[in-house]
């Protein structure tokens, strides 16, 4: 899917929560005795704007909770996410270039990786009479431990491995596998905006969220569109 088509129906999408938000609104678990949720959810990435220059689309999980009073209109929601996206072929080839266009380095490298443990503060926005089934707005900030890895595959040494109960061993030795080559990590804020629709009297949601990552001199930009439920 085009990077700008993804972008355009982001805003598309908020823009028709806006417009219908008053009819059908949703987001909260319909049940007034409760105040804390917690949830579930899964997902696909898809990388957005320069990110999608050098990052290929993947998958994401997280869960959390959410502090939602019935009497409220806005919920908070903590987060906790997770998410590994592999560096794309036509990056990889120009950092293989660099390489060899190098005098002080060598060799070559066979792929790369960035992954992230994001912590969120997101609020939820339910616009109409029914806080359980329909649309809602959610947007806030997070926390984002970011680590960007370079990988080779070679040969590498596996230790044996011993059951220390059934006295037995797992023999060692020398085989394919594919190793770090160079890796670095930041601690980084970040923030989002997006809209989600809830079903089944709110047990279950899905959102479409723009997210973004600031660094000193750059960003990394992507949409997650995720499903989950409510407990």
């Amino acid at each position: 899917m085009p990077t700008r088509r993804i972008s355009t129906l982001t805003w598309a999408l908020l823009a028709i929560a806006f417009v219908g938000a008053d009819a059908h609104a949703g987001g909260r678990p319909d049940d007034s005795r409760r105040s804390w949720f917690g949830h579930l959810n899964a997902g696909y990435l898809f990388a957005s704007g320069e990110t999608a220059d050098f990052l290929d689309d993947d998958w994401t999980i997280g869960g959390g909770a959410m502090y939602w009073p019935s009497a409220w209109p806005v919920g908070i929601k903590l987060d906790v996410n997770w998410w590994r996206m592999d560096m794309s072929s036509e990056a990889i080839q120009a950092i293989n270039d660099a390489i060899q266009e190098d005098p002080n380095n060598t060799g070559q490298v066979t792929g790369g990786d960035f992954e992230t443990w994001q912590f969120g503060l997101n609020a939820i926005w339910s616009l109409g009479a029914d806080q359980s089934n329909g649309l809602y707005l959610t947007g806030g900030i997070s926390y984002n431990d970011v680590t960007g890895r370079l990988l080779d595959t070679g040969l590498v040494y596996y230790p044996p491995v011993c059951n220390p109960w059934w006295w037995w061993c797992l023999p060692g030795g020398v085989g394919p596998g594919t190793f770090i080559r160079g890796e670095a990590s930041s601690q980084e804020f970040g923030w989002n905006v997006g809209v989600g629709f809830g079903f089944a009297d709110g047990a279950g949601f899905t959102e479409l969220r723009y997210e973004r990552i600031e660094f000193e001199n750059t960003s990394l930009e992507y949409i997650p569109l995720t499903v989950g439920f409510r407990f």
